[in-house]
């Protein structure tokens, strides 16, 4: 009898993963939408367990995502430190006391190499340089040079700016200590995606600040997070159009990591009011700033008419919390929480941006080109209408083609400018 049935068993679930993943919202123009479903599902695993442990774990307001960080992490393992074949070596090293994870040609010259730094996404949240080893030493092995990837603290046990502080003290350390690695201080550039984007964009205007170390020569921000003030820009318009409150990251997963990064947990109030851009003063979203920062007028037609219902500032009318707003103020326009907000862009290192089109944080990396690119910057912007959010991570086992692309860009930049 139990012979007998296990093939409707079986069909039952594969009908019933098969349901799951027609319930997927794809729309049309979405890099290999099979593909999207599939990583969406399986992404799904780790926050189904997120949602059960907060239940298992009522006392623990940080159990969901501390949970779906362990599942992803074991999902997510290094490689051996050398692989047959590759002439990259890695290793685990300590830049004062900042865990990082180094790759190092073995077979080079005697010149001084250029380096690039990697700082990886996941909301501040999620992630780590284990995690993206598999990126990083392919990052290292097409760009055949030294590649250094930094483990930070991660929120909420860790807020603002202690993940910040890591990155900022491993930099200093190896722009400092470059000659040790065989590398040429001048020629040092940093990358990273999404949050590690943001941090990039950070650093960078931090060391070209500071007269105590070699300024890097060049940044390359894959999907940044350059602000938190706008949550109704063209892009997260279209983001609810496409996928709701679906698909890999939807207005509130945004501001959930914005919550746990500022007040160290994943605030429902605080949430809400973020996505209703109710974080704000009224007056202040009318000050020329805001207006001149923010303004939805830079991004170019052809990629706002994406959005069909496309509703302007003007025509939102949103009040705004003045209350909480004094709250936030200092923290919102101090430029290491929201880069896009420095007020003199100039000199800074020559950029390459890369923005996808089914990504709600599109228009974070569009604003900052065009800042720079309005202070003098060289700067490559580009616009992969194609792509979504994390397209081109390789660490979970979906490597998409629009990824392959954003990465051959990033080396070829690489190579061209240091």
């Amino acid at each position: 009898m139990i012979e007998c049935k296990s093939p409707w068993i079986l069909l039952a679930i594969s009908g019933a993963a098969l349901a799951f993943l027609l319930r997927i919202p794809v729309p049309d123009g979405l890099a290999e939408p099979w593909k999207y479903r599939m990583l969406v599902a399986y992404m799904s695993v780790s926050t189904l367990a997120g949602k059960i442990s907060t239940y298992v774990h009522p006392d623990n307001e940080n159990a969901y995502i501390q949970t779906v960080r362990a599942v992803r992490d074991m999902q997510n393992y290094p490689l051996p430190f050398e692989v047959p074949g590759s002439n990259i070596r890695s290793k685990v090293m300590t830049f004062d006391g900042v865990r990082v994870r180094v790759y190092e040609t073995i077979k080079r010259g005697k010149e001084s190499l250029p380096g690039m730094i990697y700082i990886h996404g996941g909301g501040y949240a999620l992630g780590s340089a284990d995690g993206y080893d598999r990126f990083t030493r392919y990052l290292a092995e097409r760009l055949d040079m030294f590649v250094m990837s930094i483990d930070y603290r991660l929120s909420p046990e860790h807020i603002f700016p202690a993940g910040l502080e890591d990155c900022l003290a491993a930099t200093r350390y190896l722009l400092r200590h470059a000659s040790e690695f065989g590398l040429d201080p001048a020629r040092i550039g940093i990358s990273g995606d999404s949050a590690g984007g943001h941090l990039s964009a950070v650093i960078s205007q931090i060391i070209h600040d500071d007269d105590s170390t070699p300024d890097l020569k060049l940044q390359v921000l894959i999907y940044p997070a350059t602000q938190s003030m706008d949550f109704q820009t063209p892009s997260y318009q279209r983001y609810a159009e496409d996928f709701g409150n679906q698909g890999i990251l939807p207005a509130t997963r945004v501001a959930a990591f914005y919550s746990m990064y500022h007040l160290g947990r994943a605030d429902p109030l605080y949430i809400h009011q973020l996505i209703s851009n109710q974080h704000l003063m009224a007056s202040f979203k009318d000050s020329s700033r805001f207006m001149k920062y923010l303004n939805h007028d830079v991004i170019p037609e052809a990629i706002r008419a994406k959005t069909k219902s496309y509703v302007t500032p003007a025509q939102r009318m949103d009040a705004g919390n003045s209350t909480l707003w004094e709250s936030l103020a200092r923290l919102y326009l101090d430029p290491r929480w929201t880069p896009l907000f420095r007020e003199d862009m100039t000199g800074l290192p020559s950029a390459f941006i890369a923005t996808c089109g089914f990504d709600s944080i599109r228009d974070d990396g569009i604003f900052y080109a065009k800042r720079l690119e309005a202070a003098g910057v060289e700067t490559k912007w580009k616009n992969y209408e194609s792509g979504f959010h994390g397209v081109m991570h390789i660490s979970h086992p979906f490597w998409f083609q629009v990824g392959e692309e954003i990465t051959t860009d990033f080396v070829n930049f690489v190579k061209e400018k240091i």
